[in-house]
C-alpha cells in the first residue's frame, strides 16, 4: 500500500507491474496530492481527437455510466473528450489522477482542480523530474503508457486505426490489459481486435 494521509507532494518507486508499460528511462514518479488514490481500482480514459457528434453522445453516456462505480479515473484529459468526460466525472465527485506530460513544476493547474487536490479528490502524477524543461512527444507518449500502466482496465473513447490511441490500446492488449470502447464505426477496428464494447456491466466485471 501507498501512503496516506493529508496533501503530500515528492516522489514515489514505481508500482509493482508498471514497467511492461513504461520505458524504465527512470524508476520514479512525480506526485502531488493524496498517493492513496492510487491504491484502488482504476480506470483509464484515452481518446483520438478525431471525433463525430454521435460518438461524443455514446461517449458520454458511457463515462455517466462509468460515475457510479465506486472506483478512480485516470488520464491525461487533454483531448476533447477526455476533457468532457473529466467534467461529467468531477460532477459526480469520482476520485482522478492527472497525468502530466511535464514536470509538476511547469503544471499550472486550474482553481478547480486546485481544490479537488487539497480536498483529497485529485492526483497530480508525473513521469517527469523537476529538471524536465518542455513537453516532448517522447514525454507525452510515455504519460499516455503510465496511465495505461496504472489503470485495471483501459477505456478507449476514440480510436480510428492508426491513431496514437489505437496503437495505445492494441499495446495494452498485447500486455493483457482489459480494454474497452464504445461500438462505433470510428472504433470498429479496435473492436474487431477483441476490445470489449464499453459498458458499465462490462467493466465492473473485469474490475471485481
Amino acid at each position: 500500500m501507498l501512503e496516506t494521509g493529508e496533501t503530500q507532494q515528492g516522489f514515489l518507486e514505481y508500482p509493482k507491474g508498471l514497467n511492461p508499460f513504461l520505458d524504465k528511462q527512470s524508476s520514479r514518479l512525480w506526485y502531488k496530492g493524496k498517493c492513496s488514490i492510487l491504491n484502488g481500482k482504476l480506470v483509464g480514459i484515452v481518446s483520438a481527437r478525431r471525433i463525430e457528434p454521435d460518438l461524443a453522445l455514446k461517449a458520454s453516456e458511457v463515462v455517466r455510466e462509468l460515475a457510479t462505480l465506486e472506483v478512480g479515473f485516470i488520464s491525461g484529459w487533454h483531448s476533447p473528450l477526455e476533457e468532457e468526460a473529466l467534467r461529467i466525472l468531477i460532477t459526480r465527485s469520482a476520485r482522478v489522477i492527472f497525468c502530466t506530460a511535464k514536470s509538476l513544476d511547469r503544471f499550472n493547474p486550474s482553481p478547480e482542480v486546485k481544490d479537488l487536490v487539497s480536498q483529497g479528490r485529485a492526483l497530480l502524477l508525473t513521469h517527469c523530474s523537476p529538471k524536465a524543461k518542455r513537453i516532448s512527444r517522447d514525454a507525452s507518449l510515455r504519460r499516455n503508457q503510465l496511465v495505461v500502466g496504472l489503470a485495471d482496465g483501459l477505456v478507449v473513447l476514440s480510436a480510428p486505426e492508426g491513431s496514437a490511441s489505437f496503437k495505445l490500446a492494441r499495446l495494452a492488449v498485447s500486455l493483457r490489459k482489459p480494454v474497452f470502447a464504445p461500438p462505433h464505426p470510428i472504433n470498429a477496428r479496435l473492436l474487431a481486435s477483441g476490445v470489449v464494447p464499453a459498458t458499465s456491466e462490462s467493466i465492473l466485471k473485469v474490475l471485481q
